[in-house]
């Protein structure tokens, strides 16, 4: 549990900087010694309450427009997304999260210079994948990033838009995978009671590193522990 705790730590630290990223790196090196299901549900309640907090002090800036383009894209992606959870074999599930994982790790560490503008039309396709990457692994906000950053220019805006949306998803997520049955196993409680704590002193730790911390060293960081967490789940299905 002291591993575990200090894994949410990371992770909600990360989330309290950029507004996203916790499940990227607690749910790759949670699934090493964790079954992935009870992984998964255990991201959701803690990226909910997580978001809950941090949006409280950024909704203001957020673009609510930009959040009702995507949540009917997002509400699809996730029915998609629990369906094939529930009847993918573990380790396809396992090696393809580490293959996404690893793709986007690579994509924010060599990403450089100002991202071209995005049309409204490409908020399709990643509500869709944002839906889909949530349920399956956890992991639904990099193509909100990615639009969002393509939609806003204000670095400000796109960290409480970001949040909002991903607290919209997660919310989703847990009511999707409740009616799933994934939310009935004692451990699963007792884990959440012990670690959102956790997860809000990262949260909190997070806010206050926001102002001081360069994005750019923040970013090739935050990469290069996510492609080391996805390439050991790629070996380790194997």
């Amino acid at each position: 549990m002291l591993l575990a705790a200090l894994i949410v730590f990371v992770g909600y630290t990360v989330f309290g900087v950029t507004g996203f990223g916790a499940s990227p790196i607690t749910v790759p090196v949670l699934a090493h010694f964790l079954p992935l299901p009870f992984v998964l549900s255990l991201a959701a309640a803690l990226d909910l309450g997580s978001a809950a907090v941090l949006g409280v002090h950024t909704e203001k800036q957020a673009d609510v427009r930009e959040l009702l383009v995507l949540a009917p894209f997002t509400i699809v992606g996730l029915a998609l997304g629990v369906t094939l959870l529930v009847s993918l074999p573990r380790d396809a599930t396992l090696f393809a999260l580490g293959v996404f994982v690893c793709g986007y790790a690579l994509y924010i560490m060599l990403h450089r210079g100002p991202r071209r503008p995005l049309g409204r039309a490409w908020a399709v396709p990643a509500g869709l994948l944002s839906g889909v990457l949530g349920a399956l692994f956890g992991v639904g906000g990099p193509p909100y990033v990615v639009y969002i950053a393509g939609r806003i220019p204000d670095t400000t805006a796109q960290r409480a838009t970001i949040s909002l949306m991903v607290a919209l998803n997660v919310g989703l997520r847990v009511a999707a995978f409740a009616i799933a049955g994934l939310f009935t196993g004692r451990d699963l409680w007792l884990a959440i009671r012990l670690l959102l704590p956790v997860a809000w002193a990262g949260v909190w730790t997070g806010n206050r590193v926001h102002m001081g911390m360069a994005p750019a060293t923040l970013a090739r960081i935050v990469g290069a522990v996510l492609f080391g967490s996805g390439a050991s789940l790629i070996v380790r299905t194997l």
